[in-house]
């Protein structure tokens, strides 16, 4: 069995100096903790996706305060799309903090 792992090849991502491993089947991926090892690298993997778009919504919202040209329409574009962007991921890490949570107190 130590042979096969030993020919297995890491597959990642790296973003912004954040590195996305690929998952790794581990022998005991039949068991409870290797099950809750694939989920919790799956809600990582989402949390750092949810981040990257909270990012790119942020972004958006800065150009459309920036094009503006005192605008209340867009002025009250990009407010909505800032305040989305931040509510949004404060939800994302409200509800990674609640699962995280349930899995080691309650599951473990």
């Amino acid at each position: 069995m130590e042979d096969r792992k030993k020919n297995v090849i890491p597959l990642g991502i790296t973003i912004g100096g954040y590195t996305f491993n690929a998952p790794v089947v581990k022998d005991g991926f039949t068991t409870f903790e290797g099950f809750m090892d694939i989920v919790i690298f799956g809600l990582n993997a989402l949390v750092g996706l949810s981040a990257l778009v909270a990012v790119a919504m942020i972004v958006y919202a800065g150009f459309l305060f920036i094009t503006a040209s005192g605008d209340p329409e867009k002025i009250q574009k990009g407010s909505g799309a800032l305040t989305a962007a931040v509510v949004g991921l404060v939800i994302v890490f409200l509800a990674r903090t609640i699962v995280l949570f349930l899995l080691d107190n309650i599951l473990s």
